[in-house]
């Protein structure tokens, strides 16, 4: 049981070596999608913002109509009082509450909307500037790999120049030596030359009776004791 669970356990992590490996190869790729992604959140958010901001609008222009109905059915209340109509003036009175309730449900409304649009805001204003570090952050790893591929350009140029380079090298020695052994023979049939000629001239020599220091045989050695004995 303990070697099945060490090889699951090496098969997992082999499964996870090769997931990394994927992501690693692709990290350009997945982070430019992610940026993209986050970009399209963003744009759907601030169109939600934008409809937000466009109640929050309305709801202040509404307020505000309330506010200035206050005032005016205030102006005619203290006009009912002042010719004495009383009924008339509770009347008035009652519309101001009414006016006045609506005003604050609004307030309340529009003060809660405020308040989210801010926040909603705020996210977006934070969320966007981590995507420009995001795309800053790109621009490096781009900057990087475009350094690597280079590099690597510019290693594979030199080892494939280096190994021309040892090509030609062997070649010229190749072409050296091949040239040397012609110089050797070149001097090999100079020295035949020279060596049928002065075999030549030394057999001429000898045919005139000229430089011949070879002996006569057993003859002239015989001479030769016979001079000595007798002298």
């Amino acid at each position: 049981m303990g070697v099945l669970k060490d090889l699951f356990a090496a098969v997992k992590g082999g499964a996870n070596e090769v997931g990394e490996a994927i992501i690693d190869a692709n990290a350009i790729r997945i982070l430019e999608q992610e940026i993209r992604d986050a970009e399209n959140a963003i744009n759907s958010s601030k169109q939600s913002l934008t409809r937000m901001k466009s109640t929050d609008i309305r709801l202040k222009r509404e307020i505000h109509a309330l506010s200035e109905d206050v005032k005016d059915y205030e102006e005619k209340a203290i006009a009912a009082l002042e010719a004495e109509e009383e009924s008339l003036a509770v009347e008035v009175a009652e519309r101001i509450a009414e006016i006045e309730s609506e005003h604050n449900e609004k307030s309340a409304e529009q003060a809660a909307l405020e308040s989210e649009i801010d926040k909603i805001h705020k996210m977006i204003k934070a969320r966007e500037h981590t995507i420009q570090k995001n795309k800053r952050e790109l621009d490096k790893v781009r900057t990087v790999k475009e350094l690597q591929r280079a590099t690597e350009s510019v290693s594979s140029n030199f080892a494939a120049t280096g190994t021309s380079q040892h090509r030609v090298a062997k070649a010229l020695e190749r072409v050296k030596s091949k040239q040397q052994n012609w110089q050797d023979r070149m001097e090999a049939g100079d020295w035949m030359s020279e060596a049928d000629a002065n075999s030549d001239l030394d057999a001429k020599l000898k045919a005139k009776g000229i430089g011949n220091s070879e002996t006569g045989g057993a003859s002239d050695v015989l001479a030769r004791l016979k001079a000595k004995k007798g002298g």
